[in-house]
């Protein structure tokens, strides 16, 4: 008979992108609030200011986030791409604070467009900054 204590580990949800579906995943938290989406104004979007997301569904693997959505194609991004470059930053109003994202690029940006219905980018905090 064995005596070993048995270990439940517990996994805290964490959401990589704001309105998006929590992950419970290890390698999730080390991204937890990364992404967020913009609008046309400069503006980033509360989370509740697109119920489509609630549809989404993303997991981590082999580097990427993994985004899948009703209707869509699958979407991967790459999720440790350093950004070194100053000209991938622009600044974005989140809260009535500027704040410096980086911008995922045009097919992420037409992907959540199409699957919203409205202009939208795709946009990463820095690391140091989620």
């Amino acid at each position: 008979m064995s005596t070993s204590p048995q270990v439940n580990e517990l996994q805290e949800s964490v959401c990589l992108l704001q309105g998006g579906p929590a992950l419970s995943d290890s390698k999730a938290l080390a991204c937890k609030g990364r992404w967020v989406l913009g609008d046309d104004k400069g503006q980033v979007l509360a989370a509740q200011a697109l119920p489509a997301l609630a549809e989404l569904s993303m997991e981590l693997r082999f580097g990427q986030l993994v985004l899948r959505a009703p209707g869509m194609l699958r979407l991967d991004i790459e999720v440790d791409v350093i950004e070194d470059d100053p000209d991938s930053f622009s600044l974005w109003q989140e809260n009535g604070q500027s704040v410096q994202l980086v911008d995922e690029g045009d097919l992420p940006a037409q992907w959540f467009s199409r699957y919203t219905g409205q202009p939208l980018r795709l946009l990463k905090r820095l690391p140091e900054a989620v």
